[in-house]
């Protein structure tokens, strides 16, 4: 996935006045552990919380920020409704006077919502730190959760997601089973007697990197172990109170599709995923422009346009495969536990939507082969790279005859029109 996390907000910034600007961190989040609570009193304006991350970050391959935040004041720039926040980086290679600085603005008040910074005309190869900076007297309180750098990849950004959500599925009777200590380099594994292990089995093993093939299975009744042959050897060795699980690794098809009974080294259980289908859907559309980066360049406030996003559907089959039936319908459970209405799927901070589709009609599946399970996930692509333009707050509508003698940029108000007059339209912004 095309993101990084740039700060999760689990520890407080330093606030420049705490009297005026308490930071805290709080429960109430989108993700992670907590999020960060400014509270600015009365007199704040001009207040800074900073964090110095404790290596220079590189964000080069990013062109956007994105950050969750939910204040207790709306802020759209508005006399009514001036911005609270600021939010900017400094960078090691700036040049003297150099900004990165962003306007925050908050469309619903006690809601959280995530706004979206574009960096691409921003040096960002060494972020050295960040800061809030309060920009109004008016006292408040926001949270601010997950900042995020992106590069937007619809369709691999949801396959990646997707791929994360499936991996590590649990399995019945082969998970944290203990096993004798083994020498690094070992190739072999002794386990307490267990049928449900055999070739083909993936494994991990405690206290050791990467994963290990099980090549074969020897089951002693009368020691009452199983002996499984690993490889590649164990890279470190396995002490008293180790222990051993077999996991059911996500392996992404490529077309053309195979008969899953007729490949031969896929692990055993596995997770099959494969990319059925993508298409637009234009009911989830709308052609309103998108607007976000806001920003003062010059003494005038700006933002980026950029077209609406196209939606898109992405529509995937998940096969789970397994020798052993238990383990077949244990993965079919745990994936329809992870994944459905109401959970989505959380790709890039936002939380797509996510349905289970019926399976293909009965006389085109292929008989007894267990049935897989059908998604469709819906994403956006973006159609364009921002622009900017000044932001336009208030704007003026006024009508009269179109004969009218008058001057738009004197004070006299125009005549009132009669019921008979053709109409024209001032606009003035």
């Amino acid at each position: 996935m095309a993101s990084e996390l740039v700060h999760g907000f689990e520890q407080p910034w330093v606030s420049s006045a705490p009297a005026l600007l308490d930071s805290t961190v709080t429960g109430f989040r989108v993700q992670g552990a907590g999020s960060l609570r400014l509270t600015a009193h009365a007199g704040a304006a001009g207040v800074t919380a900073q964090l110095t991350p404790p290596a220079p970050l590189d964000l080069t391959d990013y062109d956007e920020l994105r950050l969750w935040t939910y204040a207790s004041r709306a802020a759209d720039g508005t006399p009514a409704a001036p911005f609270l926040l600021e939010l900017s980086y400094s960078d090691a290679a700036d040049a003297p006077g150099e900004e990165h600085r962003w306007l925050i603005p908050v469309n619903r008040r006690r809601t959280w919502e995530q706004h979206r910074f574009g960096v691409v005309g921003d040096r960002r190869g060494q972020v050295t730190g960040l800061t809030l900076r309060v920009l109004t007297d008016v006292p408040f309180e926001i949270h601010l959760d997950e900042l995020l750098a992106v590069r937007d990849e619809a369709l691999l950004d949801v396959e990646t997601a997707l791929v994360r959500l499936l991996d590590g599925l649990p399995l019945p009777g082969v998970t944290a089973l203990p096993v004798q200590p083994a020498a690094a380099g070992a190739t072999t594994l002794v386990v307490g007697l267990n049928r449900a292990l055999y070739p083909g089995n993936r494994l991990t093993v405690d206290g050791t990197s990467g994963g290990h093939a099980v090549t074969a299975a020897a089951h002693d009744e009368v020691a009452g172990t199983t002996t499984l042959t690993v490889t590649p050897a164990l890279g470190a060795a396995v002490g008293p109170g180790g222990s051993v699980s077999v996991t059911a690794p996500v392996v992404v098809e490529e077309p053309p599709f195979t008969d899953v009974t007729a490949v031969d080294g896929l692990p055993d259980p596995v997770v099959l995923v494969t990319l059925t289908d993508q298409r637009e859907e234009p009911e989830r559309g709308w052609n309103i422009p998108q607007r976000d980066s806001f920003r003062v360049r010059d003494g005038l406030t700006v933002c980026s346009l950029r077209p609406p996003p196209r939606p898109v559907l992405a529509e995937y089959q998940i096969l789970p495969a397994a020798r052993h039936r238990a383990h077949s319908l244990a993965l079919r459970t745990e994936i329809l536990r992870r994944v459905g209405v109401d959970t989505g799927l959380r790709v890039n901070g936002t939380v797509l939507p996510v349905q289970t589709l019926l399976p293909p009609p009965l006389d085109i599946r292929t008989r007894a082969v267990p049935a897989p399970v059908y998604l469709h996930v819906g994403t956006r692509v973006e159609q364009g790279a921002r622009t900017e333009a000044p932001w336009v707050r208030q704007a003026r509508l006024q009508s009269g005859p179109l004969d009218t003698p008058w001057d738009p940029a004197g004070s006299a108000p125009p005549p009132t029109p009669g019921p008979e007059d053709q109409e024209g339209i001032v606009l003035r912004i």
